[in-house]
């Protein structure tokens, strides 16, 4: 009875008010329904759950993007590459660190005031030094751990290939992405000393290692990347007459890492080695890649432009597992290299053998190797004697595919 009453009075008010915009006709609809079935409760139990969810949602839009338990740690949109933060004057530093949501006391901040802590000198902290400036232990060690997470996402992509190459326009995460050259070695004689040393010294170190199998560690592998190195370099001096030199180089600091790089080098860095793992090739690759450019801005801080005008300049990489052996050109923000064509040395102990075929391999691929190291490194260096014609001649490397 009573549910019927509600329908009389429900049709009399849709009819009175049919002339008017179906939009109040509508509201009048759903006001005049929740009226009819609150006797059976059906909207009151439906309630409580809506605005429940409701909260929920606007709980959740409202959350850090860092949770509880990620309190002081780096915000990963939020992280600034490390030249930039260089560039920070003490007051944009702090202002950073603020929005780090560290749980530091404001008079932290105000010692970065007091010290005259820039960008620089921050990332050159230790945990030692902000006690020494009367930070307690807790806030000195959360500074300490931010400095090292900045260094290290900055970093992030020096072992990403897919990053480092979108940096060049060119898409993909493989080595076969890259452009390709074709490098000019430089005849040696097959008698040449340095390459009978050389051969000497590597089954020297065969006779004691072993044959280098895919598994071989990385100081095994440097071993004989580094004679052959030398045996390129020695013979470039002779050629040149140029005092060139190997140096190692560290060239950032990383948590269980040991990659020792080196660069050969004259008045200026000629060429950037990395000692490549056998199953990372294209984390090698990022990594040379990333050298070059920082060597290639260093070389254009310290030289000046050409007699051009230009300052046009290039290097050359080389990404080496001791077995396998790529080179690289890098110039201007473009990139080229062999990875479709490495140059490749078996070390087995069937190569002591002498006058066997797998010595004779083992002389015709080393020899191979050394002599485009030291085809690059004489161009390199005598490029210098014709700054006007860098570019002309390297371009050719690049037409080439």
């Amino acid at each position: 009875m009573y549910v019927r009453e509600k329908f009389s009075q429900l049709r009399k008010l849709i009819k009175r008010e049919s002339d008017e915009p179906s939009g109040r006709t509508e509201v009048l609809k759903t006001r005049n329904v929740i009226q009819v079935e609150e006797p059976i409760q059906v909207k009151t139990a439906e309630d409580p759950v809506q605005m429940e969810i409701e909260e929920d949602e606007s709980d959740d839009d409202d959350e850090p993007e860092t949770s509880k338990k990620d309190k002081g740690k780096l915000k990963a949109k939020e992280t600034p590459s490390i030249e930039e933060i260089k560039k920070w004057d003490t007051g944009t530093l702090i202002t950073f660190l603020q929005e780090q949501d560290l749980g530091l006391d404001n008079k932290y901040f105000d010692t970065f005031h007091l010290q005259e802590i820039n960008g620089k000198i921050f990332l050159e902290l230790t945990k030692k030094e902000l006690q020494s400036c009367g930070f307690k232990l807790g806030p000195a060690k959360i500074i300490a751990d931010l400095i090292k997470e900045l260094k290290k996402r900055s970093f992030s992509s020096y072992y990403n290939l897919r990053d480092v190459l979108n940096k060049y326009g060119i898409e993909g995460s493989s080595i076969g992405n890259i452009s390709q050259f074709s490098p000019e070695p430089y005849s040696i004689d097959d008698n040449d000393e340095e390459l009978e040393y050389c051969i000497k010294d590597i089954k020297r170190k065969m006779s004691i290692m072993g044959t280098l199998l895919i598994d071989s560690n990385d100081t095994d592998r440097c071993e004989y990347i580094v004679t052959i190195l030398h045996a390129a370099i020695y013979i470039v001096r002779r050629i040149t007459g140029k005092n060139v030199t190997i140096s190692s180089l560290k060239v950032i600091e990383r948590e269980n890492t040991d990659s020792v790089d080196y660069t050969i080098r004259e008045t200026e860095e000629l060429i950037c080695i990395t000692k490549g793992k056998q199953h990372k090739i294209a984390t090698s690759f990022a990594q040379n890649l990333v050298q070059l450019e920082s060597l290639y801005q260093t070389n254009k801080r310290k030289c000046k432009a050409d007699v051009a005008g230009s300052g046009f300049d290039y290097l050359y990489g080389i990404v080496s597992t001791a077995t396998d052996w790529y080179f690289l050109l890098y110039s201007t923000g473009r990139i080229s290299c062999t990875s479709k064509r490495p140059y490749n040395i078996v070390f087995s102990e069937t190569s002591l053998k002498k006058d066997s075929v797998d010595e004779q391999e083992l002389r015709r691929n080393v020899k191979r190797v050394i002599e485009v190291i030291v085809g690059i490194l004489i161009d390199r260096i005598n490029i210098e004697k014709t700054p006007d014609s860098k570019k002309a001649r390297i371009e050719k490397y690049f037409k080439k595919e």
